[in-house]
């Protein structure tokens, strides 16, 4: 294995949210752009509700439930109810926008447009969850596949364990958690 290291960010709950570097205003606009084509294209109407949800959004940058989303969009707009919430996101998953993620049996939503492909770490105590991208990782997914005769259409790698942090609570070492289940 090399020694490079995975680059990767974290999103905590509550922690105000995850930073992706290639989020700029002018990435925004060219979502709402994108979004707006997509209703019209659609003949959807643009809506107040649609647009709030929408801006919260984009604004977010960490991997949203349907009921995150909702208290977001409900400090720009106090009528938005998770209904609407709920079709805005598939709204945004068939114009390219989002994507969903299920994680420890939660549904959650991240930005999809222009993003490099990622994985996942998730902490199944606090439920933290660390993004990384390995050149590595996917060069030998793609050497199994290429042995196997496998054409890779997609994948989702999702690693469950505990974060530094939950380890040291614990005190439990992940080999120690593995016997244990």
């Amino acid at each position: 294995m090399s020694r490079e290291s995975p680059r990767g960010s974290v999103d905590r709950p509550g922690n105000g949210g995850l930073r992706w570097p290639h989020v700029t205003k002018d990435t925004r606009r060219e979502e709402r752009d994108i979004f707006a084509a997509y209703l019209a294209r659609h003949r959807l109407k643009r809506s107040e509700q649609r647009e709030a949800i929408l801006e919260a959004f984009l604004r977010s940058e960490r991997h949203l439930s349907v009921d995150d989303l909702l208290a977001l969009a409900q400090k720009r707009r106090p009528d938005v109810g998770r209904t609407t919430v709920y079709r805005t996101l598939k709204l945004l998953q068939a114009a390219g926008l989002a994507t969903e993620l299920v994680l420890q049996g939660e549904t959650r939503f991240e930005r999809e447009h222009n993003r490099r492909h990622h994985d996942h770490f998730i902490c199944k105590t606090c439920g933290a969850i660390f993004e990384f991208s390995s050149d590595e990782i996917e060069r030998i997914q793609d050497e199994v596949a290429a042995t196997l005769g496998f054409v890779i259409a997609g994948h989702r790698h999702q690693i469950f364990g505990y974060c530094r942090n939950c380890v040291t609570k614990r005190r439990v070492t992940p080999a120690e958690d593995r016997q244990t289940g």
